[in-house]
């Protein structure tokens, strides 16, 4: 083909690129004498601030991957939970309900509002430390007990349009 790479396995530092007849060294020294060229410049404060900044960059990424992983905390997509609690629900009630929780937490199931947590805004840390499944059910089963009407997510949301809480 046309853009084959020939690696010499005698000088393995050099990559020769038939179709544009160029050299790329990718030797210590070659690099090195750009670097020289940098030295004393306006240039090299810019390379530096650069490397910093990927520097820290890919230190970031890597905290925070690490952070993930010893969590064992994945992801949950907002689509993902709402399709949960439209399961759980009637389209009626699951209207009223991604209104209601829409207006409280945005879907955010991290969501903080002084001492209420979650999907829901409930009046418990333990509420806030559940996943967002778990948000969902318990939120409901809240809603079914106070407001005991087969249309207990748009009972809800009448009283929060009146009282701004449910």
């Amino acid at each position: 083909m046309g853009n084959e790479i020939n690696v010499n396995p005698a000088q393995m530092s050099t990559i020769e690129n038939k179709t544009a007849g160029q050299r790329l060294a990718l030797d210590k020294r070659g690099m090195l004498n750009r670097l020289a060229r940098l030295r004393g410049s306006a240039l090299q404060r810019l390379a530096l601030g650069r490397s910093i900044v990927i520097l820290a960059l890919a230190m970031t990424v890597s905290v925070a991957g690490i952070t993930k992983s010893n969590a064992n905390q994945k992801p949950f997509h907002v689509m993902n939970i709402k399709l949960y609690a439209y399961n759980k629900l009637s389209w009626a009630q699951f209207e009223c309900y991604n209104w209601l929780i829409h207006h409280e937490s945005r879907w955010n199931y991290k969501a903080r509002n002084g001492s209420h947590y979650g999907l829901g805004q409930m009046r418990s840390k333990w509420y806030g430390t559940l996943n967002p499944y778990q948000q969902i059910d318990v939120h409901i089963k809240y809603l079914k007990h106070r407001y005991s009407k087969d249309d207990y997510a748009c009972a809800a949301l009448r009283h929060w349009e009146r009282n701004q809480w449910h």
